[in-house]
């Protein structure tokens, strides 16, 4: 009894291994979806496009311009996404 309790347990370990090699070699190589500013450039990694919105708040945050004017940029960014991804409602009884 003790034999077969042994050949059952590695046949088990063989398929769990086996199982285990084979989904690490099928594995994609692995991407980053957001890659980190700073390690961008040391690992030639493509930087994302910069933000609109980030650059007026860093510019308000720094003087650059006033109040008035990011309300003013923030609202043709505003605009210009309205015209470009127009909110779609659903049909309903209303509309």
């Amino acid at each position: 009894m003790g034999a077969v309790l042994v050949l059952f347990a590695v046949i088990l370990l063989m398929k769990v291994v086996g199982l285990i090699a084979l989904s690490w070699l099928d594995r994609p190589a692995a991407t980053l979806p957001h890659p980190d500013p700073c390690l961008g450039p040391l690992m030639d990694l493509p930087l994302p496009p910069p933000d609109p919105e980030r650059s007026l708040l860093t510019s308000l945050a720094a003087g650059r311009i006033t109040r008035a004017d990011y309300r003013a940029a923030m609202a043709a960014l505003a605009a210009r996404e309205a015209a470009t991804h127009p909110l779609q409602t659903p049909g309903g009884p209303d509309s």
